[in-house]
């Protein structure tokens, strides 16, 4: 474990309100190291930012099969896509 100086604690305060990637690569720090020091300072946390893993034409298809009346059930099997994630763009087309 590596101590954190004075100049750096001033940069992670400066820099609060941007995500963790961002903020660690500044500092040459990891993400967890700069989250665990924010919540130490007292500081919001800086998130991360979550990666997109599927494709559009995927969650497309999945509305698809939707409307035409599979189960998030069937559409989770035949896609290969976890069954919460399904569920989410199923409804969020609903809404939408």
């Amino acid at each position: 474990m590596e101590f954190w100086s004075t100049s750096e604690l001033r940069a992670l305060r400066q820099m609060e309100g941007r995500d963790a990637m961002t903020v660690a690569a500044a500092l040459g720090r990891s993400p967890r190291a700069v989250q665990d020091m924010a919540r130490c300072q007292g500081m919001p946390v800086p998130r991360q930012r979550h990666a997109r893993y599927w494709r559009v034409t995927t969650k497309r298809r999945a509305r698809q099969l939707r409307a035409s009346g599979n189960t998030v059930n069937q559409i989770s099997a035949a896609l290969g896509v976890p069954f919460g994630t399904v569920r989410r763009w199923v409804y969020e087309g609903a809404a939408a």
